[in-house]
């Protein structure tokens, strides 16, 4: 038996075969609708549900971030237990998620609770956490995990796509929690966030969409060709496109579509499109004998 218990909040895109499979626990978000329904994300309200409401009601629903108090009731039970807990939040710069979880960690004794900073959107703190589970299954420390998975993150590269069509009419929603989460376009880091046209049909892309494909199309020799994921909001053919087209045209042997509510973070263009992979690392000496333990 593992004795670290791998955590993240409810952001992060991941299959639901694959939270079951591997037991990672979820820390919810809060989706606020109309300033005065409160419900727990994935908890009360299925991501479908949720970007179904947005489309029936025409508001795009307030998001909050997990309380320190949550952290400590989600802990709590898995430390009492024996385990380690690692837990991997979506960038700090979008949610008080990560702050909120360190400051948990200060009601546990030193060196049981460790908290990562992804650093990326929701599709990249999966692509982490899968990564996370692969690594601590290899009976690594949680110490090793952490380094790797800075490792990981240097080399993680994401888009996110706004579309900024058709969204006129779905309002933001002003509501009055104090931790809630921001526009990704806040996001201080590497990755890239586009506004402009990402609807498709079956047969063709917008050039936004494509352009994601020929950035990957050129860069294949570069990129880990283990796994990609595609998160969206509102969204679903052009995710279907560019995972075909993914498929078709690259040596990629996993794309994952998840669904996903990080596009209502923008508040005013909730339909969204974001791509998270891997590029490969330059192993140092001292990785390539770690490799081979």
């Amino acid at each position: 038996m593992s004795l670290l218990q791998i955590f993240t909040d409810s952001l992060a895109d991941l299959p639901k075969v694959f939270i079951e499979q591997h037991q990672i626990q979820l820390v919810p978000v809060y989706v606020v609708f109309n300033n005065d329904k409160v419900f727990k994300d994935k908890v009360d309200l299925s991501t479908d549900l949720i970007c179904k409401l947005v489309l029936e009601q025409g508001r795009v629903p307030g998001i909050a971030a997990p309380s320190v108090n949550d952290f400590i009731s989600a802990f709590t039970p898995v430390i009492s237990a024996g385990k380690d807990v690692l837990f991997i939040s979506i960038a700090s710069e979008l949610s008080p998620a990560y702050k909120n979880a360190v400051s948990a960690a200060g009601a546990f004794p030193s060196g049981r609770v460790f908290v990562i900073d992804s650093e990326s959107l929701s599709s990249g703190t999966a692509l982490l956490v899968m990564q996370a589970v692969l690594i601590a299954s290899k009976g690594f420390q949680v110490t090793t995990v952490i380094e790797r998975l800075q490792q990981y993150r240097q080399n993680m590269k994401f888009t996110m796509l706004l579309d900024d069509t058709g969204t006129s009419s779905i309002r933001g929603n002003v509501y009055g929690l104090e931790n809630r989460i921001i526009s990704p376009l806040a996001l201080r880091s590497e990755g890239e966030v586009k506004t402009g046209r990402i609807r498709a049909d079956d047969k063709y892309a917008t050039s936004l969409v494509d352009a994601i494909l020929h950035e990957i199309l050129v860069n294949q020799h570069e990129v880990d060709s283990n796994l990609v994921i595609i998160s969206q909001t509102l969204a679903e053919r052009p995710a279907e496109y560019l995972k075909a087209k993914l498929i078709e045209m690259t040596r990629i042997k996993t794309v994952l579509i998840a669904p996903s509510i990080c596009g209502l973070l923008s508040r005013t263009k909730p339909r969204s499109l974001a791509v998270s992979y891997l590029m490969k690392p330059i192993k140092t000496k001292s990785y390539k004998q770690e490799e081979a333990k």
